[in-house]
C-alpha cells in the first residue's frame, strides 16, 4: 500500500514537471568553430566587398544569410519569404552648398561651409529654405524627472532654437545621452514650436573630436529609411534641417546678446547649465539636395516555440549585417569583427537551438538587419514595422561586434543594469564557469549606441552582449588587445577575418548566447524592467 502510494506521488511530480516547466535546461550543445569560421570567412570576404547597405555584396550577403536559415531549417518571418525590404532614401549635395547667413542691425555675416559650420543633404525635401529669428535655449533639454526645463520662460514659436550640444553633469551618463541624442533635442526644439536649430560646439566636445575631423565629411550623403507615408524616418516634422557651427564662429550669435557665449562657456566649466534668453539676430538657411532611392532587405527567420500558449511570444535575436563597404581608393572595409562575427554567432546559436532536440518553449525570431553603419537604421525600421506583432517581443539579444579576439573569463552585457536580463546574463556566465563583469567604459554611454536600442524605445527589454576584458591567459592583457583593435582595426580595413577572430573565444561565446536565450525562452515569465528604472518608466509598454 505504502508503496502505491510513493508511485502515485512520484507519477503526480513527474506529470508537474512536464506540464509547467520553470527551471531551464543546463544542457548546452558544443558549438561548431568550423560552422563560424565558414561565416565569417565568406561575409567578410573581398567578394562582398565590405556590405555596404544596399550594395550589390550585401544583397550577396543576406542571400548567403536566407540560406543558412533555410538549411537549418528554420521558417521564414520577413515580408517577403525571408526578407524584409527596407526602403531607404540617400540625399546627396545637389551641385551647390547649404548657406547660413545671420542678420542683424548692423548688417548681414555670411558664415563658411565646411569651415565655421557643417550640415547634412536634407532627406525630407530637395530644396529647403527658412529665415526666423533665434533664441538660445540652453542645451535644449526637458527632462522632468530631473526637474530639467531648458524651455521654461522662452518663447521658441516659429523661431530657430540654438543648441548647446552636449548635456550637463547633472543628469547619469546613460540617461544623459538619450536626453543628449540629436533626435531627442530635434523633438523637444519641435514639441515648444521651433522650425529650426542650430547646434553650438561646444569646447568640451572639441576636446573629445575637433570640429574639423566633422567638417571632413561634410560631403557625405545623408541616410535614412523611408516610412509608409514617404517621410524619412529620423525625420522631425515641421523642423528645417539643422546646422552645426563651431565654438568660434557661434560666438558670432552672440555678440550684442545679454551674454556672451565666452561666459556661457565658463559657465559650463563649472557645471552649471546655463540658461536661455533671446539673441538680438535672426538667421537665413538654405539647403539643395539631390535624392536617390535605395533599397536594402532585413533578414528574418523563425524557430518556432513548442509551448501552446507561450509560442506566440517571441526573443529576438538581433545582428548587423551590413559594413561600411569599398571606398573610392580601392580599400575594402572587410567589417570581420563589425560584424561578420556577430552575424556568424547568431547563425550558430541558432544551429544549437535547432540541433539540441529541444524546442525552446518561446519562438526565436533571427533578424539580420540593414543599416547600422548608417545609423541603426534597419534595426529601427524593424522594430517599427516588426513582422510579428510589437507587444508580442518579450526581449531583445543583440550580437554588435563582439571582440572575439581571445579566449576569455568574463562577458559584459550592456544594459544588465536595467531589466532581469542582467539577471539572466549572469546566471549563463556562471553556468559557463564565466562571471558577468560591469561595463568598463560607461563613459561610452554604448547602451544607447547599438541596434536593441530601437528595441529600448518600443518598450522592449535588452541586453547588448561582448566578451568581457578577462583573458584565460595570464600573459594577455584583454584590455589592451580590445583598445588596441579599437584604435587600429575598428572601422578598417584591418578588421579582416585572417586579423585576429578567435573561434575559441567564438565558441564560448556562442555558447554563453544559448543559455540566456534558452532561459528567457523557457521560463513562465517574460523579462522585465527594474522598478524605477528611467528606461523602463520612460518605454515600457510589456
Amino acid at each position: 500500500m505504502r508503496s502505491k502510494i510513493l508511485f502515485s506521488a512520484l507519477l503526480a511530480a513527474l506529470l508537474v514537471a512536464c506540464t509547467t516547466v520553470t527551471v531551464p535546461t543546463t544542457f548546452v550543445p558544443s558549438a561548431n568553430t568550423d560552422d563560424i569560421r565558414r561565416d565569417v570567412n565568406y561575409l567578410a570576404s573581398a567578394e562582398l566587398a565590405g556590405r555596404d547597405t544596399g550594395s550589390e555584396g550585401y544583397r550577396k550577403a543576406a542571400q548567403y544569410v536566407a540560406e543558412q536559415f533555410e538549411r537549418m531549417g528554420l521558417a521564414p518571418a520577413g515580408d517577403q519569404g525571408y526578407f524584409q525590404d527596407v526602403p531607404f532614401r540617400s540625399a546627396s549635395w545637389n551641385g551647390s552648398e547649404p548657406s547660413f547667413v545671420l542678420k542683424g542691425k548692423s548688417g548681414n555675416v555670411s558664415f563658411s561651409f565646411g569651415e565655421e559650420f557643417i550640415a547634412g543633404p536634407s532627406a525630407v525635401s530637395e530644396r529647403s529654405s527658412l529665415e526666423a529669428d533665434l533664441v538660445f535655449v540652453g542645451y535644449g533639454i526637458e527632462a522632468p524627472e530631473y526637474n530639467l526645463n531648458d524651455y521654461a520662460g522662452l518663447n521658441v514659436q516659429g523661431k530657430v532654437a540654438v543648441i548647446l550640444s552636449g548635456r550637463p553633469e547633472s543628469l547619469p551618463s546613460e540617461v544623459g545621452a538619450h536626453y543628449a541624442s540629436s533626435r531627442n533635442k530635434r523633438e523637444t526644439a519641435a514639441r515648444h514650436g521651433a522650425v529650426g536649430y542650430i547646434t553650438v560646439y561646444t569646447p568640451e566636445r572639441e576636446k573629445r573630436r575637433p570640429f574639423a575631423r566633422y567638417a571632413e565629411h561634410r560631403h557625405d550623403d545623408t541616410f535614412d529609411w523611408v516610412n509608409r507615408e514617404g517621410n524619412p524616418g529620423s525625420a522631425t516634422p515641421g523642423l528645417h534641417p539643422g546646422v552645426m557651427l563651431s565654438s568660434e564662429a557661434a560666438g558670432k550669435l552672440f555678440v550684442g546678446a545679454q551674454r556672451s557665449l565666452e561666459s556661457i562657456f565658463n559657465e559650463i566649466e563649472k557645471g552649471q547649465n546655463p540658461k536661455g534668453f533671446a539673441l538680438p539676430y535672426s538667421a537665413a538657411l538654405s539647403t539643395s539636395s539631390k535624392h536617390k532611392e535605395v533599397t536594402s532587405p532585413n533578414v528574418v527567420a523563425v524557430l518556432p516555440g513548442s509551448d501552446p500558449l507561450l509560442k506566440n511570444e517571441y526573443v529576438v535575436f538581433s545582428a548587423h549585417l551590413d559594413h561600411i563597404g569599398k571606398k573610392e581608393d580601392g580599400q575594402i572595409y572587410y567589417g570581420a569583427q563589425d560584424n561578420a562575427a556577430g552575424i556568424a554567432v547568431m547563425l550558430e546559436t541558432a544551429r544549437l537551438f535547432v540541433e539540441s532536440g529541444q524546442a525552446p518553449r518561446r519562438s526565436l525570431l533571427f533578424v539580420a538587419v540593414t543599416g547600422e553603419e548608417k545609423g541603426l537604421l534597419g534595426s529601427d525600421y524593424f522594430a517599427e514595422y516588426p513582422t510579428v506583432p510589437l507587444q508580442s517581443i518579450v526581449a531583445n539579444i543583440n550580437l554588435d561586434m563582439p571582440m572575439l579576439l581571445y579566449p576569455f573569463r568574463d562577458i559584459i552585457a550592456f544594459g544588465a543594469e536595467h531589466s532581469s536580463l542582467g539577471q539572466i546574463a549572469e546566471r549563463a556566465a556562471v553556468h559557463s564557469g564565466l562571471k558577468l563583469s560591469p561595463d568598463p567604459m560607461p563613459e561610452e554611454v554604448i547602451f544607447v549606441r547599438s541596434d536593441h536600442y530601437n528595441f529600448v524605445r518600443r518598450g522592449i527589454p535588452s541586453i547588448y552582449l561582448i566578451t568581457g576584458r578577462e583573458a584565460q591567459d595570464p600573459n594577455i592583457d584583454g584590455t589592451a588587445m580590445q583598445v588596441a583593435f579599437l584604435k587600429e582595426s575598428y572601422h578598417k580595413p584591418g578588421d579582416a577575418p585572417d586579423a585576429g577572430v578567435n573561434y575559441i573565444a567564438a565558441k564560448q561565446f556562442t555558447e554563453v548566447n544559448y543559455l540566456i536565450a534558452r532561459e528567457v525562452a523557457d521560463t513562465e515569465g517574460r523579462p522585465s524592467w527594474y522598478e524605477g528604472d528611467f528606461f523602463g518608466d520612460l518605454f515600457g509598454t510589456n
